[in-house]
């Protein structure tokens, strides 16, 4: 089984930046040419971890230059959980 997000009709995986950046905009799959698109559900993602640094900025270590150094750790955190979670749409079924 291939980890993270594939083509549902030819199971060729998907890019990762298809995944981060530009959702909800349909896109071809490089193996089959089908239409696919990625849910804008993956924002609330997104927000969630821009709030989690926000809110934890004051916590962080000066030496780290507090929201940067947190910033890059929850991004090496949560941005491959991400594309793990990912599920990618025919964006024109039928």
């Amino acid at each position: 089984m291939p980890l993270g997000p594939t083509c549902p009709a030819c199971a060729t995986r998907v890019p990762f930046l298809k995944t981060q950046w530009g959702l909800g905009t349909p896109f071809c799959c490089r193996g089959c040419e089908a239409l696919l698109v990625v849910p804008r559900t993956n924002i609330v993602v997104h927000l969630a971890l821009f709030a989690g640094i926000w809110l934890a900025r004051d916590y962080i270590p000066s030496e780290w230059y507090r929201a940067l150094g947190l910033f890059i750790v929850l991004a090496a955190i949560v941005l491959p959980l991400t594309w793990v979670g990912t599920r990618v749409r025919l964006a024109n079924p039928g």
